[in-house]
């Protein structure tokens, strides 16, 4: 199986990035400067929160809890049922990226892949519902075994949003899906292909809960 983009960094980057900048220590004022000093020693003193310097001192110190966690999960992953094929080494030449300055995820698709805009497209991979439902018109497709809800199923090139004509039972099944696929730019979710007016067929069923 082909080795696939490693995206977790980036993942985790947007994470941090939505807990706003490290706090600096402002300088002291005039006021406080001219104050006299304090004995230490009569102050009742309290443990410092450590939840964001705990944070921080990670991301400086170049270790990623958010990262190991990707990665088990990709591992555990190959260790299941997966879908693999032609159409999805197709897909996976669309080059993903994440934007610097907007932190949003940013997608170059390559001419073979742009040739399947706009036409019917026929492909097997499992399901992961969007929808609190026992039948579902929409839901993210992947080649591998969805293993936790929390997280992205694959990487952004391997991902398809898909919506149906008619619904589905939903769950975590392997499914057949038909339709036309579209090229969309969703960076925030990093969603970078559709299918619509689609229909699926359950393939294999597959029991159990994320």
């Amino acid at each position: 199986m082909p080795m696939r983009p490693r995206l977790g960094l980036g993942l985790a980057l947007l994470v941090l990035a939505a807990c706003g900048e490290k706090p600096s220590e402002a300088p002291p004022s005039a006021l406080q400067a001219a104050e006299p000093p304090v004995d230490a020693s009569t102050l009742e003193t309290t443990p410092a929160p450590t939840g964001d310097a705990d944070m921080w001192a990670e991301f400086e110190s170049g270790r990623m809890p958010i990262i190991d966690e990707l990665a088990d999960e990709r591992a555990l992953q190959l260790t299941l049922p997966t879908a693999d094929g032609p159409q999805w080494a197709k897909l996976r030449k669309t080059e993903v990226w994440i934007d610097e300055p907007t932190q949003l995820f940013r997608a170059r698709h390559p001419a073979e892949v742009r040739a399947l805009a706009g036409k019917a497209f026929k492909i097997q991979g499992f399901m992961l519902p969007l929808e609190m439902a026992e039948r579902t018109t929409r839901f993210l497709l992947s080649p591998y075994t969805p293993v936790c809800f929390y997280h992205p199923p694959a990487e952004p090139n391997e991902v398809i949003e898909v919506y149906l004509d008619r619904p589905i039972r939903a769950g975590y099944h392997l499914v057949e899906v038909e339709g036309v696929l579209t090229l969309t730019d969703n960076g925030e979710k990093g969603l970078f292909f559709q299918i619509h007016k689609g229909a699926a067929r359950i393939v294999q069923e597959v029991d159990g809960e994320l």
